[in-house]
């Protein structure tokens, strides 16, 4: 008589196999990118939402206390494109040479407490001498600290990375010299835990059934004398 449990077992073993490949793939970290270039504006305040996760974006005046300013979509030139506000010649972020005297504001708060990571802003249009400063706050009202240095123009167009990102509910950033524009924002949603949680039983139960496969052949295998 046939023995049809080695077979089934495969199937069994094969079925685990793809549940485990299943639940791998969706725990794995995921980017979300903000296009800061979505349409029209002209409010003081924008949302944007990506991958069903918000940000929201506000331009203010440098100063105590800081002067809310409208928001201003550019869309001229290769590396233009991005958000601005609107009470600049060029429509652009600008600083007297020390420091920003026009900012943009980002309220992370949201996807901060949906376990984002690892914060990138892009901005643009930084060719020659000009500059711009990242600022990180937990409250409203001001920029807020500094972090990292002085960017210049070899950041133009790259995510810069925001350090300590998960400190701070507000992102900001200014130009020091010259007109700048943020373009796009990154963050990077963690992978679930609990299906990371799952992955040693997954594989307990893979081993399990492996060796009980490999026992079975060779109960079978003796039985009738193969080899």
């Amino acid at each position: 008589m046939k023995n049809y449990r080695a077979p089934r077992l495969g199937k069994s073993l094969a079925g685990f196999s793809l549940l485990f490949l299943f639940l791998a793939s969706s725990a794995w970290a995921t980017v979300v990118t903000w296009d800061l270039n979505s349409g029209a504006t002209g409010t003081t305040s924008q949302t944007f939402t990506s991958s069903g996760y918000s940000i929201t974006a506000n331009g203010y005046t440098t100063g105590v206390p800081c002067t809310p300013l409208g928001l201003y979509f550019k869309t001229s030139g290769a590396d233009l494109p991005g958000l601005d506000i609107v009470s600049t010649s060029d429509n652009q972020l600008q600083g007297n040479g020390l420091y920003p005297t026009t900012f943009i504001r980002f309220d992370v708060s949201s996807i901060l407490s949906q376990d984002f990571t690892d914060g990138q802003l892009q901005i643009g249009n930084v060719s020659g001498s000009d500059s711009f400063v990242i600022y990180g706050s937990s409250a409203l009202g001001d920029p807020g600290t500094q972090i990292g240095g002085l960017y210049t123009s070899s950041s133009n167009l790259s995510f810069v990375s925001i350090a300590n990102f998960a400190n701070y509910k507000f992102i900001s950033m200014g130009a020091v010299t010259g007109g700048v524009l943020p373009v796009a924002f990154q963050a990077t949603l963690e992978a679930v835990p609990e299906m990371g949680a799952l992955f040693p039983i997954i594989g307990l139960i893979l081993a399990v059934s492996l060796t009980e496969l490999l026992r079975r052949r060779r109960i079978a295998q003796s039985r009738c004398g193969c080899r």
